[in-house]
């Protein structure tokens, strides 16, 4: 399974900083590969959404390992600390 966060920051937010608070995600228990970016200079197209700064990907072995990553106190954690840099969030989650 596989989990894409996209976070539109606030003004003023550093992207750098905030890449490196989102990488703890990674050592979550449950989660089998991640990965963190930015938006890659890809040529502008009527499909193609640039507007996101921080997208996060994380590879689950199951539904039920990311049912659990949910509730991980590193996770938790994450969005305590920095659920205010953010001013958007979408979550796309999809099985392969």
């Amino acid at each position: 399974m596989i989990h894409q966060v996209f976070f539109w920051l606030k003004p003023g937010e550093d992207v750098k900083d905030f890449l490196k608070e989102a990488s703890v995600l990674g050592k979550c228990k449950t989660v089998a590969k991640s990965y963190m970016g930015v938006p890659a200079p890809t040529e502008a197209r009527d499909v193609v959404d640039h507007s996101y700064q921080v997208a996060c990907t994380l590879f689950f072995d199951s539904i039920e390992d990311q049912n659990i990553y949910q509730t991980d106190p590193e996770h938790l954690k994450f969005i305590e600390r920095n659920s205010n840099k953010w001013a958007s969030v979408k979550v796309y989650d999809f099985v392969v």
